[in-house]
């Protein structure tokens, strides 16, 4: 028998299945701690990435009307980029269309004022949230868990109204990988008396903390990710980062950032970023969390945070940094160390106008952390649903804004001609800035531009464009703005460094053009190439030469290594069919497979070749084969370790890394040719980490009984690489004949907080090979050196590379010019049979530094036994 109900009540129970079936749905999403087992933020406890991963894909199947998890990527080894999507279910089924409309607004050049106007109508604003990009500063990494929960399940009205107008992008590790490797430490520290410590190595690959200073170079695979998510994808209008900082001091600093601001990016960027960090602090106040500081301590001058790149691409940045306890163990800070902490912006730990109610001190846990965040990403998201209007049409108008100022000149342009002393590093560059978004165009034709004229296939930026403010931050000089708060004081150092511009660290040439000229026929570059070249001279060659330099050089003589054909140096210069081939040049004894492989050389790299008659004269060669190499990697965390690791194993250069056991053991000339010593400072290589703060196994450093090994492998004919300060541990140490001539100068004397210097190279130097005589190198807080009268004996000095004579700073901050003007940066000291070389600069500064990879790779090409 079927029954039949009044219509009325079976609509009204219609509506209710409709109602309740989302609810119950929602009711069917765990919370964190029955899915981990734990609170978040519980002492002694932390998510690992395996189950967070699972987490977000939980929730996002049990709410999947507001939830839906998107792949940014993968990271260095392997792990998914993860990154949940959250809004509300109306949001969540057009995210294509939000998507789309999104980079339609970021590009106005190809909108009408009608159609930037219907796009802007109801429109959600974009907010990226990125948690834990260094890996140890783990609470907003356990704090996305909740957040993910608390924004895909409540039924506040609060929250309803902001995901009807936000779409939050969250990202609930930007490092999975170092957060897998501090998690597994945790574990297996937990209950010894080094729970809450370090871990002894870098925690990822090969950044460390570098990894969010490699933004706008894009050497690893997490900001290459990155990258392309908010360029060719999202692009969000906001973008969240959340750090940690130290113990003492202020419990979370929040935007305003402090001076100096970049006065590329658009201030629209500035007032916004307070606006957003002001409401912030308000609900961390309205909490009453404590020692929230802001216009402090960070500045935003440097371009290359995984939170700064994008000011240029017109995204509103903030970051947050809440004070750190010792991991997942509390910390515990008196009333004395916060009275003593002292920061830029904050000289004195007592209230004012931006840090209005100081922390008395006290017990610091990781939920505190957990609760701090929360409250600033809850300030954050109802500040975003209330300006939502206006921070979507600003995000429009910014990008207006860049196009009119480029039309206006100023520069107009800026120009890298085809013809490049180092191809492949040219070739690096447009790429660089095709990745990072900019529209880049070759010429069809010639053109001329102020009293230049410019060849069909140079590669053209024309500065009328959404994204010129990060265009010109990294094309052209910079003049830091250093700062005085008295006259005569000591000025504020940058958080960063001061200066970075991409042309002269990688070599190229590039003009700044600044009037308006007629602009050619262009196509837009979806990606830069390397013209090609030929082989000039003899049909039936003796031998080959190919010119060798920079980058290309390198590339070209691994390829040659790789298919055993032999190259030999050429020492001397040639000249041939009216060019000269200097001293480093590539000489190529006739064989089989040799014709194919320079062809493919001068096709693919741009290099110059020529076929010659006869045979290489005797005392113009010298013979290349592979030497053994060692990297030292000290037990404690160094970044120049791992971005040198980064370079050997890119530019395929075979090695094998050292811990301290294997040098204290001697006997290193039967295992190796080379042994480079990353940067750090003597005392921390010779002593290592205390027996206190790491197990035994990694105590201690190299020992006396280290150093002494190394002096004999120089002695018997080993080339010992000391990068920065690791050199003073070898002048010391080793006795050698040379001093750092700025070694405990005050910084009112001489300070270099990194920056582009000028470097005159003696390019007859093997270790100079392929060099310019004239280039630029990254110093920070360097070294010059000079001959020791007290050691003349000791051991010859070569000069390879100097300051240049005047003129010394390029590009950021140089104070006390004249303490380091013509002296050498740059040497080679003879010791026994073998020689240990020293560099002031950083010749591969965060694998950024193009331009002086060959002052670095040349000393293990030049060094085998054989």
């Amino acid at each position: 028998m079927t029954i039949r109900l009044p219509r009325s009540i079976g609509l009204a129970l219609v509506v209710l299945v409709v109602v309740l079936a989302p609810l119950s749905a929602l009711a069917q999403v765990p919370p964190p701690e029955s899915f981990f087992g734990f609170r978040m933020g519980t002492d002694g406890r932390l998510a690992d990435w395996p189950e967070i991963e699972r987490y977000f894909q939980t929730v996002a199947a049990a709410a999947s009307d507001r939830v839906k998890i998107v792949d940014a990527g993968k990271s260095t080894e392997g792990r998914r980029l993860i990154a949940a999507i959250i809004s509300a279910p109306e949001n969540v089924k057009r995210l294509d269309a939000i998507r789309a409309a999104n980079q339609r607004l970021a590009d106005p050049r190809a909108l009408t004022e009608q159609d930037a106007a219907a796009l802007l109508a109801g429109h959600k604003v974009v907010v990226a949230i990125g948690a834990s990009i260094h890996a140890s500063e783990i609470g907003a990494t356990q704090m996305a868990n909740e957040l993910l929960y608390e924004l895909a399940t409540s039924s506040d009205p609060r929250t309803l109204a902001i995901l009807r107008d936000v779409v939050v992008v969250l990202f609930p590790s930007l490092n999975p990988d170092g957060h897998v490797m501090v998690v597994d430490w945790h574990k297996k520290m937990k209950g010894t008396a080094y729970e809450g410590g370090s871990m002894p190595w870098l925690y990822h690959k090969y950044a460390g903390h570098d990894i969010n200073r490699d933004g706008f170079m894009m050497n690893l695979a997490e900001n290459r990710a990155l990258a392309r998510f908010f360029y060719s994808e999202w692009h969000p209008q906001v973008f969240l980062a959340m750090h940690q900082m130290g113990q003492t001091g202020a419990r979370m600093f929040v935007p305003p950032n402090y001076d100096p601001v970049h006065p590329n990016y658009d201030p629209l960027i500035w007032r916004e970023s307070a606006v957003l960090g002001q409401a912030m602090a308000l609900e961390l106040e309205r909490h009453n969390r404590a020692g929230v500081v802001s216009n402090a301590l960070y500045d935003y001058y440097w371009p290359g945070y995984e939170d700064s790149v994008p000011l240029g691409h017109n995204t509103v940045c903030l970051l947050t940094e809440v004070a750190s306890a010792r991991l997942a163990a509390p910390a515990t800070v008196t009333p004395a160390e916060l009275a003593r902490s002292s920061a830029p912006g904050l000289p004195e730990y007592k209230p004012q106008v931006t840090f209005p109610n100081p922390w008395p001190g006290g017990t610091w846990r990781l939920r505190d952390i957990v609760d701090y965040e929360l409250d600033a990403v809850h300030g954050l998201l109802q500040a975003a649903s209330l300006y939502r209007p206006q921070l979507v049409e600003d995000f429009y108008v910014m990008g207006k804004r860049a196009v009119e100022q480029g039309l206006a000149g100023g520069p107009f342009a800026f120009v890298i001609p085809p013809e490049q002393a180092d191809p492949s590093a040219a070739a690096r560059l447009v790429n660089l800035l095709i990745d990072g978004a900019v529209d880049v165009r070759q010429a069809q034709e010639p053109f001329r531009a102020g009293d230049t004229t410019y060849p069909a296939g140079s590669a053209l930026i024309l500065m009328a464009q959404p994204y010129r403010a990060y265009a010109k931050t990294l094309l052209e000089k910079q003049d830091y703005p250093a700062r005085r708060l008295a006259r005569g004081a000591t000025p504020e150092r940058p958080y960063d460094v001061a200066g970075w511009t991409l042309p002269w660290q990688f070599g190229v040439k590039v003009d700044r053009i600044e009037a308006k000229f007629e602009q050619p026929m262009t196509t837009r570059l979806a990606r830069g190439g390397i013209a090609p070249a030929q082989v000039w001279g003899e049909r039936r060659p003796g031998y080959f030469l190919v010119d060798a330099p920079g980058i290309s050089g390198i590339l070209a003589l691994n390829r040659l290594v790789d298919l055993s054909l032999k190259p030999e140096w050429l020492t001397s210069a040639i000249e041939t069919n009216g060019y000269w081939y200097p001293a480093g040049a590539l000489v190529l004894r006739d064989g089989p497979g040799v014709r194919d492989a320079v062809t493919a050389l001068a096709r693919e790299l741009g290099l110059r070749a020529d076929g010659m008659r006869g045979v290489p004269p005797a005392n113009a060669v010298a013979a290349i084969s592979g030497a053994r190499v060692g990297l030292y990697k000290p037990w404690f965390e160094n970044t120049d370790e791992g971005w040198t690791r980064y370079l050997l194993e890119q530019y395929k250069i075979p090695f094998r890394s050292m811990a301290d056991d294997e040098i204290r053991q001697g006997n290193l000339r039967a295992g190796f040719d080379v042994i480079i010593l990353p940067d750090a400072s003597a005392q921390r290589l010779l002593n290592g980490q205390s027996a206190t703060a790491v197990p035994p196994e990694y105590a201690g450093g190299l020992t006396e009984k280290g150093i002494a090994a190394l002096k004999a492998f120089v002695e018997s004919g080993g080339t010992l690489v000391c990068l920065g300060g690791s050199g003073q541990l070898a002048i010391d140490a080793l006795g050698l004949p040379v001093k750092d001539v700025v070694r405990g100068v005050p910084p009112e004397q001489f300070f270099c907080p990194g920056s582009l210097l000028a470097l005159q190279v003696d390019t007859t130097r093997p270790l100079a090979y392929g060099m310019k005589r004239e280039t630029a190198a990254f110093m920070a807080r360097g070294s010059a050196f000079e001959s020791d009268p007290a050691r003349s004996g000791a051991g010859r000095v070569r000069v390879v590379a100097r300051y240049a004579d005047k003129n010394v700073l390029l590009s950021g901050w140089l104070e006390g010019e004249q303490a380091i003007a013509g002296r050498p940066a740059v040497v080679e000291v003879a010791l026994g049979t073998g020689r240990v070389v020293l560099y002031g600069i950083r010749p591969q500064h965060r694998a950024q530094s193009l331009a002086t990879f060959r002052l670095l790779l040349n000393a293990l090409f030049l060094s085998s036994s054989r």
